[in-house]
């Protein structure tokens, strides 16, 4: 009897977590693997960082926990990429999995210290390279918001 209420139990939880990503993917802006959408002031404007001026972008970050990071990849700093919009006082940038990371203006506009890089195949990864905890590396960036 235990056995049998344990299955059902475990078969009932499958089924939710199948529904609750179904839910949560349907809610998404859809994109190409290596396309970013920034959002800002209720505008969406989707860029293909393949299309874009990328450049290397080899570093070595040493993170708190004693790990290195070696990034050899091509990207843009961000600052580049959000050149023609409005100001803004901060940015939210979310993977496809609803993980995100916020920077403020002048994080961001820092020589040299956050990009978005092309990574693993293909999809878009926010890097900073001044930090030494890795809590704020966003991989497969979906979207880009620019908040005031």
């Amino acid at each position: 009897m235990k056995k049998k209420t344990l299955l059902i139990i475990l078969a009932v939880l499958v089924v939710l977590a199948a529904v609750l990503a179904v839910v949560v993917s349907n809610g998404q802006p859809k994109k190409r693997a290596s396309e970013v959408i920034i959002t800002a002031e209720g505008t969406n404007v989707t860029y293909d960082l393949k299309t874009l001026d990328l450049t290397d972008v080899k570093a070595s970050v040493t993170r708190a926990n004693g790990k290195t990071l070696k990034i050899d990849a091509k990207g843009m700093e961000l600052k580049d990429i959000l050149k023609g919009f409005a100001k803004y006082d901060k940015v939210k940038v979310t993977a496809g999995d609803s993980y995100s990371a916020e920077l403020t203006y002048e994080e961001i506009n820092k020589d040299a210290d956050v990009y978005v890089i092309l990574g693993d195949g293909g999809k878009p990864r926010l890097i900073i390279l001044s930090d030494t905890d890795a809590r704020r590396d966003v991989k497969d960036v979906l979207t880009i918001e620019l908040i005031r």
